[in-house]
């Protein structure tokens, strides 16, 4: 009876490993490895359990895994955004991006550092930390249109590390979505820097630079590409309206007063409140041959300000009635670009910008206007300006450019301020590399000169004295991520002299340790970067 059992017992193992060995053999025949076919199971040993047998599925084609491949590593002339996104489209998706640079430095007499400039708009050699941090998200909907918020939250200059204070200044710089209506249509609202190019070497974006709460429509179309295999080339033209408002929070736009309350005692309210409207339009026509050919470009801008009235308390009690304001703005730009090989990574280009601005126009929407008219109007200010911008990238190196000149005239009439008059700044920095074996380091130095011709004389001195100021820069840059001056990030090693005649020197009241010495020093490390910026490219 037990060897009848035993015999039993060997019998049902045989058919179960006969069973599973053919179930094994069906498995490997129906997915077949193209690389490389399945060896013979090993007679001695017993293969493995396998799992419950399920419902067999209709045969379907077997698509291969696709061999993994390293990534290949960013060449410098990549200009790509470096997205995160989910892998499916690089339109949507999450993506980071940041601007910041960093100053740390002395003036050589045990002194924090400060820029020598004498003009509105001068050279950027020594200038304050700054950081911006962007943050968007691109949706697709279901027609296949893009929506994309943008959030940059910007820092100023105060640095824990530097002040020992917990206070990093944040704004909200941009704070708006970005939609696609159609091919050839995109809309955006909400807050956010509205601008165009700029001039590098002065941080100034002189045609248009608008920081607006508001709306706009952006219409772009491009044309035929002359090189369909590269797709570089063709015309481009883009139309862009928009409209916005803002209300400082002082006393010429929001004020708020205690009035007497029977209830309570007192109430606070809202005595004045004058939202600044703005509206601007500008056209732009780009004639783009490719990176190896000159390409040109032509572009219009317009804006128009308006301030309604209001009456605002006095710090005596009285009311004061202030009246309705208005400016505009026109200007133009022309530009080149192109004149480089495809795979050398340069961008060489030049602009040429004019600006005219009247009125309200020709202040600052982001502070009060400085002067008034007796009709507390500033009709009579106005502004004129000529700026240009220049880069030419070569193996050795790379040369940039800045100037710009200006003429202000305030809002209280014709006459001699000092406040009123022309300036302008030169700019321009070569970089060379001359380091064998280490493209990456380059030496030169920033060399810049500025001036002023006010219409009248100093209020201090009593002189008629034309302020200027020479600086002399010698920088050594590390570049490391591609051979054009903007590719960033950078380190920089830099000491700058500016030597100020005593017009300059004057500038400062009597008293001022500012105003003794005709050399200002700087000896510091700046760092500089972009990337993915909504902001700069």
């Amino acid at each position: 009876m037990l060897h009848a059992s035993g015999r039993r017992m060997r019998f049902a193992r045989s058919v179960m490993f006969v069973a599973l060995a053919a179930t094994a053999s069906a498995t490997a025949s129906a997915q077949p490895d193209p690389a490389q076919p399945p060896d013979e199971p090993p007679a001695a040993e017993p293969p493995a359990p396998q799992p419950e047998p399920i419902a067999p599925e209709p045969p379907a084609t077997t698509v291969p895994t696709p061999p993994v491949v390293e990534p290949s590593k960013p060449t410098a002339n990549l200009e790509a955004p470096l997205t995160i996104a989910d892998g499916t489209s690089s339109r949507h998706g999450f993506r980071f991006g940041s601007y910041g640079r960093v100053i740390a430095g002395t003036d050589l007499r045990g002194g924090k550092p400060e820029s020598a400039n004498v003009v509105a708009h001068g050279p950027r050699i020594v200038e304050p930390s700054y950081l911006e941090l962007d943050l968007s998200y691109g949706f697709i909907t279901p027609a296949g249109r893009l929506l994309r918020p943008v959030i940059t939250l910007a820092f100023d200059s105060t640095l824990f590390h530097e002040t020992g204070e917990f206070d990093a200044q944040p704004a909200l710089r941009n704070f708006y979505l970005d939609a696609e209506l159609s091919t050839h249509l995109t809309a955006w609202v909400g807050s956010r820097m509205y601008r165009g190019d700029d001039i590098y070497l002065f941080d100034y974006w002189p045609l248009d630079d608008l920081n607006t709460v508001g709306g706009g429509l952006v219409y772009r179309h491009v044309g035929r590409r002359r090189r369909v295999e590269t797709e570089q080339g063709g015309n481009v033209l883009e139309i862009a309206a928009h409209a916005g408002v803002n209300r400082l929070e002082n006393d010429f736009q929001f004020q708020e007063i205690d009035v007497a309350n029977p209830a309570q005692g007192a109430t606070t309210v809202v005595q004045l409140n004058r939202q600044r409207m703005v509206v601007s339009g500008t056209a732009s026509y780009l004639i783009d041959n490719g990176i190896a050919d000159p390409s040109f470009k032509v572009k219009v801008h317009g804006e128009v300000h308006a301030l309604p009235s209001g009456t605002r308390r006095r710090v005596d009690g009285t009311f004061e009635a202030l009246p309705s304001d208005t400016g505009y703005l026109v200007g133009a730009e022309v530009g080149t670009f192109g004149f480089a090989p495809p795979s050398a990574g340069f961008r060489r280009h030049a602009n040429l910008f004019m600006r005219y601005a009247k009125g309200l126009a020709a202040f600052d929407e982001l502070a009060p206007p400085t002067s008034f008219g007796s009709d507390l109007k500033t009709a009579r200010a106005n502004e004129l300006s000529f700026g240009a911008s220049a880069n030419w990238d070569m193996g050795i190196g790379n040369v940039m450019f800045g100037a710009l000149s200006r003429r202000f005239t305030d809002a209280d009439g014709p006459g001699t301020d000092y406040d009123d008059g022309w300036e302008y700044a030169l700019d321009v920095r070569p970089l060379a590399r001359i380091i064998p074996d280490m493209p990456e380091v380059l030496i030169g130095a920033d060399l810049s000169y500025q001036a002023r011709f006010p219409k009248g004389i100093n209020p201090t001195t009593q002189l008629a004295q034309d302020p200027s100021v020479f600086q002399v820069a010698p920088m050594l840059v590390y570049s490391p991520m591609g051979p054009s001056a903007y590719d960033r990030p950078q380190l920089r090693v830099v000491y700058r002299a500016a030597f100020r005649n005593e017009a300059a020197r004057d500038l400062y009241v009597p008293g001022d340790p500012r105003r003794d010495g005709r050399v200002t020093h700087f000896l510091g490390f700046q760092a500089e970067w972009w990337f993915n910026s909504s902001t700069y490219r």
